[in-house]
């Protein structure tokens, strides 16, 4: 369970908090042996992530959950009035490529934006540029209704933000500096020294503080900073459902980055990602676990399933035997079939030209955006 008194104390003395420019190569940090455990002990479960084998259905089930929950969360505390439950109908649309424009601009086109964005891959590869961060926002904010011009970065006007009681909190980049600053963290992240989690919390931070658009700044935030733990090395990250953990207590959320801002101490803020993330991926081991159908195969079975999961292309029988050693034709026919049955593979073709491959439920998604369906 994560403790959220241990950071409710972090609290900046004076309001409003300024933006200060930053050096990032040189962070306030200490980490206890306890959370450099954590962190060890995540990069493990990510992995563990890895090598669970899920029916089609399994997995599209589970992946659609957790895409559902982080997109709630993070257009929740936006002000999107859309339930979780109306998420998850949208995110179920969605996973199966079914929809791509809502109806009438506004909530639900904002989810099924956040939605397309898991699946940009090859456009999102490190090294990142100020076009990177234009691209995700332009996504998330197209056909939104919202007030700006989608992947726009503001030049002239000037970024407050207030509490509820319309009080100014912080005050964020000049606009005149935005450009130079948001350039100088893209070129910091590409060359960062720090742990990869370390990276992508301050990369995180720095950009919100910096806050370059004049709408949509947190969820821009938010689905840069899943896409930078993937691409520094957590590749089962988008697994977990973290949103919940990180904003549903939101006064904490944004008094650690108004905290970090005003000392320039990043140790609470870190400390909370860790014990947040440890706990998604906790929940994500646990809940992968219950489906995993590897754990019933036999040794060639899992072989063969691993194989094809590595190269997600159709492969023949002839190629599935060269996987496994000293097996018969009609043995590695039999592991295929049973496979086939599970949901883990896929097949097409009869006989002799039949063909298989590793069974990804979002294929047609990730066909959708490569091909620039989306824009």
């Amino acid at each position: 369970m994560i403790d959220y008194r241990k950071y409710a104390s972090y609290r900046s003395e004076y309001h409003p908090v300024r933006h200060r420019k930053k050096d990032l190569f040189s962070l306030k940090l200490k980490l206890s042996p306890e959370y450099r455990e954590k962190l060890m002990g995540i990069w493990s479960k990510d992995d563990l992530l890895g090598d669970f084998i899920l029916s089609l259905d399994d997995y599209r089930e589970l992946v659609t959950e957790a895409h559902a929950v982080n997109v709630h969360w993070s257009t929740k505390i936006e002000g999107n009035k859309l339930s979780l439950e109306e998420v998850r109908e949208s995110s179920r649309e969605v996973m199966a490529s079914k929809v791509r424009i809502a109806r009438n601009p506004g909530p639900k086109q904002e989810i099924i934006n956040h939605l397309y964005s898991y699946f940009m891959g090859d456009e999102l590869r490190i090294p990142w540029s100020l076009s990177t961060v234009e691209l995700i926002h332009k996504m998330l904010m197209k056909d939104t209704g919202e007030n700006c011009i989608p992947g726009h970065i503001r030049e002239t006007e000037e970024m407050e933000v207030t509490d509820g009681n319309g009080r100014v909190t912080f005050k964020a980049c000049p606009a005149k500096h935005v450009r130079t600053e948001l350039n100088d963290l893209m070129e910091w992240v590409n060359e960062s020294p720090y742990d990869p989690m370390v990276t992508a919390v301050a990369f995180f931070h720095e950009y919100e503080s910096i806050h370059p658009f004049t709408e949509g700044n947190g969820r821009t935030g938010r689905t840069l900073f899943h896409v930078l733990m993937q691409e520094l090395g957590f590749r089962r990250f988008n697994l977990c459902k973290l949103e919940d953990k990180l904003l549903s207590e939101s006064g904490i959320y944004y008094s650690l980055l108004e905290y970090t801002d005003e000392k320039g101490d990043y140790t609470p803020m870190i400390e909370f990602f860790i014990d947040c993330i440890d706990e998604a991926y906790e929940e994500a081991v646990k809940e992968f676990s219950k489906r995993d159908l590897i754990k019933d195969m036999d040794e060639n079975s899992r072989k063969i399933a691993n194989s094809a999961r590595r190269s997600m292309e159709w492969f023949s029988v002839s190629d599935a035997m060269t996987w496994v050693s000293g097996l018969s034709d009609q043995s590695v026919r039999s592991r295929l079939a049973s496979l086939v049955n599970k949901g883990v593979l896929e097949k097409e073709g009869q006989t002799r030209s039949t063909r298989f491959r590793f069974s990804d439920p979002f294929r047609n998604m990730k066909e959708i955006v490569r091909n620039g369906t989306v824009e």
